[in-house]
């Protein structure tokens, strides 16, 4: 392989390697796992019992395309009804606030009572206690009002401080009139209840624009199939009846909008020729009054033929000027008209501010007569309606600048420009006509001045009769075919399943799905706690630790010391502890087995972790091995040697390093056999210049001659430089460190002195390593092994 592979796989082992170690520590705190979810599964539990119940209502509304029974072709030659269908529109008006602001102005919905449960409120619709009847005051809107009683006529009523009240507490008297600057109503008690005293609940003014906004972003439309055209409303709230009420309405206020927009072009042709036969039956009536009259007072008149002609051509003449005239209105009428609608922004507020009403369908009205009607003209009228009519709906939930009213307005003001240039033509023709017909008339009226007077009158009456008949029977048929058309028509969408209390379905709160999501967030936490601790935890947590942080030797692991003694080794001589002293002792002769006298020197870096331990016991396993070892506590400033063994002499080191003292009145006999001990001595000042005034030498080349051991416990070295001093006397200087104590920052801090070789031939070892189930077994020191440690049945001895 090459240094590159093998560079790769030595990283993956060493990923490999660190993803066991967390596995192992995830599985070491195994009980945070399961005391969390345990505890998740408790609140999932508690969230549930004590969450409002959430329920959900839903109708079938069926949308179909345009009936084929009547279009209205009597008035329009083209088929101009048939307009494309676009399911998603429809979705689009269920799914507008103007129409949820029509369903809740007709439900009136003014208030909302409520009576305050633990985390929720709970919704009273349909069983409420009292009844609001408001003054026509203004009340202000959506804040909570108090309402608790006192007896069977008074109460007392509760606002608390907001940004936009100061907060009252005031009573009042039930059916009398409450005032007081901010609010004004009367509050009724319903009479077949009984409420308890001291019972409070509170209520409050609804926004209809607010609440219709809060219900229409509460709804859910979709299509049932996508191929299909059922719409399938749903609704989720706390309260059924109240959902199924909304939904109900929701579906017939959007039924009746169907019928008024497919019968908004017969309406607008009625009033069109309802307007045009106020004036066609006055001018009637008194045309034929004037035609009585004649006839009663020229009993036997018979006018020449030549004025019968005359007449008759000239009420020709007239019809057509009647006709022309009426496309001259109409044209200039329908350019009035399109210069009105171009404020399109009044239009749409006027839509969205009134919507529903009468007015609001006044978009572009195209009333036709079939004896002048132009189809081009019709069809480029309707489908600019149809147009503004999209950008209606699309105005409830697009943006201004979306590419589709942005693709929708350059359609628009094409049509429009087509509709000016095709109107413009059509009005230069129709004047024209006009003109020409005007001429015409003018010349046979000179005619008729020419006759004798009777005949001029007899025949300016029959004419003015007939032409005023004529166009009133003209417009009575076209006005019944409108109403016949009205009365045809249906909606295009009917109601295929209505919301009811037996069919809504109860979806909330879900006591299983909520359980579970504790017990998995409970498992999360832990996890989250344990990864984000490893990840900014600098301490040593195993061997692998400081074998990734450094290349000298590590020894091996001293067990968590779990029955509190310092003479662990004579005291637990079959403990899991021991038999790790015992393994780190084999280890020490493998290491120093090329010397004769060997000197062990116990360091470490910091305080508090563990050498004077280490130190006792290691001598002592060593002792228990038939090995002459001599104990030595140098370490003058914090001895505490002296301590575990009980010395009280004032004879130690310092003394004889300061030749108050020679060799044989400093050492001490143990309690164990070939166990020496030196102490420390009293405490000096400077315990360095001691260590290297050169009787320290000498004190060691006499050691060497006289034992097999010499473990020496030093001073930290991070503090002072005693342990440095006395570690280079030392054939091993032995380490230690502490699991979860000592940090790695203190391995780099060895692995310096090592590189400066300010003392030599130093190796580790990790001590107070707590067992986990998992390093044991892979450092051979199964549970249930020692019997000291365990009882038969496998469990720790206290």
């Amino acid at each position: 392989m090459t240094e590159s592979d093998n560079f790769i796989e030595k990283m993956m082992r060493e990923e490999r390697k660190r993803i066991k170690l967390f596995q192992n520590k995830l599985i070491s705190k195994w009980y945070w796992f399961f005391v969390f979810s345990i505890l998740g599964l408790l609140i999932g539990y508690f969230i549930s019992y004590y969450s409002p119940e959430n329920y959900r209502a839903e109708s079938t509304i069926l949308v179909q395309n345009e009936s084929n029974s009547i279009k209205g072709k009597e008035f329009f030659q083209d088929d101009i009804y048939s307009k494309g269908f676009n399911i998603q529109d429809h979705i689009g008006v269920l799914k507008s606030h103007s129409l949820s602001h029509a369903v809740v102005n007709n439900l009136n919905w003014r208030t909302s009572w409520y009576q305050q449960m633990m985390f929720y409120n709970h919704d009273l619709y349909g069983n409420e206690s009292f009844k609001i009847q408001e003054t026509g005051f203004e009340n202000p809107t959506n804040i909570p009002v108090f309402i608790q009683t006192i007896s069977d006529s008074t109460y007392t009523i509760r606002v608390e401080h907001t940004d936009e009240l100061i907060g009252f507490e005031q009573k009042g008297e039930f059916g009398k009139v409450f005032q007081n600057d901010m609010f004004q109503f009367i509050l009724e008690k319903k009479s077949d209840l009984i409420l308890p005293e001291n019972s409070e609940y509170f209520f409050e003014f609804n926004n209809s624009e607010h609440l219709a906004l809060k219900l229409s972003n509460q709804l859910d439309i979709t299509l049932d199939d996508m191929n299909g055209n059922l719409i399938i409303v749903k609704m989720i709230g706390q309260h059924s009846q109240r959902l199924v009420d909304f939904v109900n309405g929701l579906s017939r206020e959007y039924i009746y909008y169907c019928l008024k927009e497919k019968n908004r072009f017969s309406v607008n042709t009625v009033k069109f020729i309802d307007m045009q036969l106020d004036g066609v039956v006055d001018s009637l009536t008194h045309t034929g009054n004037l035609y009585s009259d004649f006839q009663s007072k020229t009993t036997g008149l018979d006018p020449r033929d030549e004025a019968e002609f005359i007449r008759l051509d000239l009420k020709k003449l007239e019809e057509d000027f009647s006709v022309a005239d009426r496309k001259v209105n109409y044209y200039k009428s329908l350019n009035k008209y399109l210069n009105d609608i171009t404020q399109f922004e009044k239009i749409e507020k006027n839509l969205q501010d009134k919507f529903g009403e009468e007015s609001s369908r006044q978009i572009i009205v195209a009333p036709s007569i079939s004896d002048f009607s132009d189809p081009v003209l019709n069809n480029l009228v309707l489908k600019l309606d149809e147009l503004t009519r999209k950008k209606e709906v699309l105005s409830y939930s697009a943006k201004e600048n979306e590419p589709n009213m942005l693709i929708l307005e350059k359609e628009i003001n094409h049509i429009r420009q087509s509709l000016y240039e095709n109107l413009t033509n059509s009005m230069i023709i129709a004047e024209n006509d006009l003109a020409s017909i005007s001429r015409r008339l003018e010349e046979r009226k000179k005619q008729i001045n020419s006759l004798p007077k009777l005949g001029q009158n007899f025949t300016n009456i029959k004419r003015r009769y007939d032409l005023n008949n004529d166009l009133y029977n003209f417009l009575l048929k076209k006005r019944a075919e409108a109403e016949i058309i009205i009365a045809s028509n249906v909606p295009n969408s009917q109601i295929v399943d209505k919301a009811s209390i037996m069919s809504v379905d109860k979806v909330g709160p879900k006591f299983l799905l909520n359980m579970l999501f504790g017990a998995i967030l409970g498992l999360i936490i832990p996890f989250l706690f344990i990864k984000t601790s490893d990840y900014f935890d600098n301490t040593i947590e195993n061997v692998n630790d400081l074998e990734s942080e450094t290349t000298l030797p590590v020894l091996g692991v001293i067990m968590h010391n779990r029955h509190r003694k310092d003479f662990i080794v004579s005291k637990r001589p079959n403990a899991g502890i021991t038999e790790t002293f015992r393994s780190l002792r084999t280890d020490l002769e493998q290491v120093l087995s090329t010397f004769e006298n060997k000197v062990v020197t116990v360091q470490s870096v910091m305080p508090g972790e563990g050498k004077s331990f280490i130190s006792v016991n290691l001598a002592a396993v060593l002792a228990l091995n038939h090995r002459k070892v001599l104990l030595v506590e140098t370490d003058m400033r914090k001895p505490r040697l002296s301590k575990i063994f009980g010395c009280v002499s004032t004879c130690g080191m310092s003394q004889y390093l300061q030749d108050e003292e020679n060799f044989n009145e400093i050492i001490y006999p143990t309690q164990i056999e070939n166990l020496s001990f030196i102490p420390a001595g009293t405490t000096h000042s400077n315990p360095a210049e001691l260590l290297a005034n050169g009787k320290f030498n000498r004190f060691m080349d006499s050691v060497r001659r006289r034992f097999n051991y010499i473990i020496m416990d030093s001073a930290p070295v991070s503090i002072v430089t005693d342990g440095l001093l006395t570690g280079k006397y030392a054939d091993l200087n032995l380490f230690v460190l502490r699991q979860r104590y000592s940090n790695k920052k203190q391995i780099n801090y060895i692995n310096k002195i090592s590189e400066k070789g300010s003392i030599k031939n130093i190796s580790l070892i990790l001590n107070d390593f707590k067992y986990n189930g998992f390093d044991f077994l892979r450092l051979g020191y199964k549970r249930g092994y020692y019997n000291d440690n365990f009882a038969p049945n496998g469990k720790m001895l206290k």
